[in-house]
C-alpha cells in the first residue's frame, strides 16, 4: 500500500517513479472550481489535467503548460488525446528550493 494511493488529492511528483519517463495521454483539461482545494485547504486556481488511467488529476503549472503549448498549440481543449511524457524533477517553488515537481519533456512521442 502506498501513501499516494491511500490519500486522495492531485498527482504529485512522488507519484511518479524516480529517474523514469512516464508517457501519458491527456483525456481533458478543465478549469479548477471552488471545490478543488490543495492539501493546505486553499482553492486551486489552475487548470487540471485528466490523464488516461490515472486516479488523480494533475495540477498544471505555467512551465508545463508552455511546453505542451509548444507541442500541441495554445487551445487546451485540443490537447485531449495527445501524449506527453512526464518526469519527476526538483524546482524552486512556494518560496523553497529543491521542491519535488512534475515536468514535461519537450518532445512529442
Amino acid at each position: 500500500m502506498k501513501v499516494s494511493e491511500v490519500f486522495g488529492g492531485f498527482l504529485e511528483a512522488e507519484d511518479l517513479p524516480e529517474g523514469k519517463d512516464v508517457p501519458v495521454t491527456i483525456v481533458a483539461v478543465r478549469q479548477s472550481t471552488a471545490d478543488d482545494k490543495g492539501s493546505d485547504g486553499k482553492p486551486i486556481d489552475k487548470p487540471l489535467v485528466q490523464i488516461k488511467g490515472a486516479k488523480k488529476e494533475w495540477v498544471l503549472n505555467k512551465t508545463c503548460a508552455r511546453v505542451i503549448r509548444r507541442l500541441y498549440g495554445n487551445d487546451m481543449a485540443e490537447w485531449a488525446g495527445k501524449k506527453v511524457t512526464l518526469h519527476r524533477d526538483v524546482c524552486n517553488a512556494f518560496g523553497k528550493r529543491n521542491v519535488p515537481c512534475i515536468r514535461v519533456r519537450g518532445k512529442q512521442l
